[in-house]
C-alpha cells in the first residue's frame, strides 16, 4: 500500500496551485548510474562500517532575499542491488541559507520482496535564506552494504527547487519542525513531530507534508521476531473561527523486516483555510501495530562529509523526521 502511495506522492510533488513549476537551472535529473564498490559491513563488530558518499547533483536557487523561504524536493530510486544495501538520499544546502536533511532505507536483492527490490527515497524540506544571495543544494547518495560483501546497485534521481518563494507563518518564519537528535521508542504510540503556527490572512490552502524515518529495532531484547509493523498518521486542523476545516488524514502502514531495517515514510495532505481560521496544528502519530518494537529517527549526527566512518572529520548533522507546511494564496 505504501509503495503505491509513494508513487502518487512523487507525481503530486509539484502541488499544482500551490508550488509553481521549477525553472531552468533549478532542476537536475540524473541516472541511471551503476554504483560499485559499496563498502561491506566489517567482519569485526568492533569496527564501524564505512559509508560511501557520492555527489549526484547540484541545483542553485535564483537570488533570494533574507527571510525568503524555498521548498526543496528530491528523490533517489535504487534497484538491481546484489546485497542488502543502505540507500540514503541526503541533501546539503549552503550559501545564503544552510540546511541538511537525510532520509534512508535499505534496498534488497532478489529473491526478496519486490517492494523492497526497487525503492524510492524522498527527501524534501523548507530552507530560509538568512542573507541576500543564492542557495546551492547538493544531493548525495550515502550507501553501504549490510552484508560482509562488497556490493553494487543502480540509482537515479532528481533534485529541484520546487518553489523559491514559500509563504511563512504570521511572523514570516518557515513552518517546519524537525526532530532533534534522539530516537523516540514506539511501544504503543508516539506523537512527534508537532507543528503549531499562527497564520497571516490570505492563505486559502495548506499542503501539510511529513517524512518519518522508522527503525525496526529499539533494543536487542525487543527484536526477536525480525520485523516490526507500525502505522503512521498525519493529521492537520485549522482553528480560530467557526467551521474551520481539518485535513483528510494521511495514513500508511509499514512492515519493516530484517535486511530492510528502516523505512522512509512520506505523508501528504491538504487542508482548506476558511476566513478567520488563523491557526494550524499538524502532527504525526506513529503507532506500534505488532511484532518488534521500533523507533522514530531523530537527527543524524556525525555523518561524514565524504566517504568514511561515522564520526570521522569533517562531519555534520542532518535532520531526518520532520513536518512542514506549504501555503497557497
Amino acid at each position: 500500500m505504501r509503495r503505491a502511495a509513494l508513487v502518487a506522492l512523487a507525481a503530486a510533488a509539484g502541488f499544482v496551485g500551490v508550488v509553481p513549476p521549477a525553472t531552468a537551472g533549478q532542476t537536475a535529473t540524473w541516472g541511471p548510474t551503476v554504483v560499485t564498490d559499496v563498502p561491506p559491513t566489517p567482519a569485526d563488530t568492533h569496527v564501524k562500517p564505512t559509508q560511501k558518499v557520492v555527489q549526484m547533483a547540484v541545483v542553485t536557487s535564483p537570488v533570494m532575499e533574507a527571510g525568503q523561504i524555498a521548498y526543496i524536493y528530491s528523490t533517489i530510486t535504487a534497484s538491481d542491488a546484489d546485497q542488502p544495501n543502505l540507500i540514503d538520499n541526503e541533501v546539503r544546502c549552503a550559501g545564503a541559507g544552510t540546511e541538511n536533511v537525510v532520509m534512508g532505507e535499505n534496498v534488497i536483492q532478489p529473491p526478496g520482496a519486490p517492494a523492497n527490490r526497487t525503492i524510492t527515497i524522498i527527501t524534501r524540506f523548507l530552507i530560509t535564506a538568512t542573507t541576500h544571495g543564492t542557495i546551492s543544494c547538493t544531493q548525495y547518495l550515502r550507501t553501504s552494504s549490510t552484508s560482509l560483501h562488497v556490493a553494487r546497485e543502480t540509482v537515479s534521481g532528481v533534485i529541484r527547487f520546487a518553489s523559491p518563494s514559500v509563504g511563512g507563518d504570521v511572523s514570516g518564519a518557515q513552518m517546519q519542525e524537525s526532530l532533534p537528535h534522539g530516537n523516540p521508542v514506539v511501544r504503543t504510540s508516539v506523537t512527534t513531530p508537532v507543528l503549531d503556527r499562527d497564520l497571516p490572512p490570505g492563505y486559502t490552502k495548506l499542503a501539510i507534508i511529513a517524512d518519518v524515518e522508522y527503525h525496526r529495532c529499539a533494543v536487542a531484547q525487543d527484536c526477536v521476531k525480525g520485523y516490526s509493523t507500525a502505522r503512521f498518521a498525519l493529521t492537520a486542523t485549522t482553528s480560530g473561527a467557526p467551521g474551520c476545516d481539518s485535513a483528510p488524514v494521511a495514513q500508511s502502514q509499514e512492515t519493516v523486516r530484517t535486511g530492510v531495517n528502516h523505512a522512509a515514510v512520506p505523508l501528504y495532505t491538504i487542508v482548506a483555510v476558511k476566513p478567520g481560521c488563523n491557526h494550524v496544528h499538524a502532527q504525526v502519530t506513529t503507532t506500534h501495530v505488532g511484532d518488534d518494537v521500533g523507533l522514530v529517527g531523530g537527527a543524524a549526527v556525525g555523518l561524514t562529509d565524504s566517504t568514511g566512518q561515522a564520526g570521522d572529520t569533517p562531519n555534520h548533522t542532518s535532520a531526518m523526521t520532520h513536518v512542514f507546511v506549504v501555503p497557497s494564496s
